[in-house]
């Protein structure tokens, strides 16, 4: 059983950062979302060789988000990123201005002069102010001077004010099989992680303790893949909620949470959009539904909630329990088993519940 829609769509959210973008080249969400097999496509539909994609993290200090075409491995490409975006936010660039490589600017820059060598022409560089509520920089390169001039015009003609491009039919066509959800996914959960850095061993435990309860559960291999991918993506939602709501060290405001409790819709307004199994949006959709109805985006109760959220919201509230948090210490053993025995019936379902207790301890495999 599926997550019902919900009754709140993004397109009907104008009042949140959620809405569109402010400024600047909207972010191109084919880097993080559609993998850099989709990100390549989009490069040769525009004829640019080679590109790359930098934003800052909260605390302004910038990080390699995406980058194809470069005869260079990702891994060697991050600082000397790092170093044009820090030098493009002080002014050393002008901001969407084609550059030529041979006008000296390659001699100060190991990398530019690298990738003069190897044949690239003209960079180009684009700000981007983003609905992640950051700073980021597209850096794009090319062998012709007429096509970076014109290129500009075609950015900002094809995403226009939407995160979201058009031509879902090729998102679609990409994100068909296993290796481009997992890839997908994969992009998504990192980009998470580099915002929010608390997230990340949570992500991957919660992920294995799902999987672990729906084993114990009778469920096929096939839908624990799905569980293991949707627990992956389950927070993945905040990437869109504001750092001074996402990040705040005291309580929210009402107002906050309302925002804050719109994150399980966006994720799945977003990648619905994609050819990722309903299942696997389970999830991230639902995980916040309780038993008793009391939850949310939609107040489902019951067996209307999907089994993987139901087993999903167990382990995640467990694993959160036995963390510290800015507005409470974490929980012992005993007291969070206390808590998860009080709450059956009322926020878990009671026999999920049941069999995730009588399966602890679980030791790693």
């Amino acid at each position: 059983m599926t997550c019902l829609p919900s009754n709140q769509p993004i397109d009907r959210i104008k009042a949140s950062p959620l809405a569109g973008v402010r400024g600047g080249v909207p972010i191109p969400f084919a880097s993080v979302t559609f993998s850099d097999g989709y990100h390549a496509m989009v490069l040769e539909k525009w004829g640019v060789r080679a590109a790359a994609m930098t934003f800052s993290r909260p605390n302004k200090s910038f990080y390699l988000s995406s980058a194809v075409g470069f005869p260079i491995p990702f891994s060697k490409l991050e600082n000397n990123f790092i170093r044009l975006s820090e030098k493009v936010s002080l002014n050393g660039f002008k901001k969407d201005h084609v550059i030529a490589l041979d006008d000296g600017i390659s001699e100060f820059d190991p990398l530019l002069k690298q990738l003069k060598a190897q044949g690239f022409k003209h960079l180009r560089v684009f700000q981007i102010n983003d609905i992640l509520t950051s700073t980021g920089y597209w850096f794009m390169f090319f062998e012709d001077l007429d096509n970076a001039e014109c290129v500009g015009e075609k950015v900002a003609n094809s995403i226009e004010s939407s995160p979201f491009p058009h031509d879902l039919e090729d998102m679609r066509e990409l994100t068909a099989d296993r290796d481009h959800v997992d890839q997908m996914i994969t992009n998504w959960v990192r980009l998470l992680d580099r915002r929010d850095k608390e997230t990340e061993e949570h992500t991957e435990r919660v992920a294995w303790l799902a999987v672990k309860l729906a084993e114990r559960l009778g469920i096929s291999p096939e839908e624990q893949w799905n569980i293991y991918r949707g627990a992956l993506l389950h927070d993945v939602g905040k990437i869109f909620i504001p750092n001074e709501i996402l990040l705040k060290p005291g309580s929210l405001s009402e107002d906050e949470w309302a925002i804050m409790r719109m994150h399980p819709v966006i994720v799945h307004e977003l990648l619905s959009r994609f050819s990722i199994p309903e299942e696997v949006l389970d999830i991230p959709h639902c995980h916040h539904e309780k038993w008793d109805g009391s939850g949310y985006p939609n107040q489902l109760a019951g067996e209307e909630i999907p089994l993987p959220a139901r087993i999903f919201a167990v382990v995640d509230v467990w694993d959160a329990l036995l963390s510290d948090r800015p507005y409470r210490s974490k929980f012992s053993n005993e007291e969070a088993v206390e808590y998860i025995r009080e709450q059956a019936g009322m926020h878990f379902d009671p026999q999920v519940a049941r069999h995730f207790l009588e399966m602890l301890p679980v030791k790693k495999i």
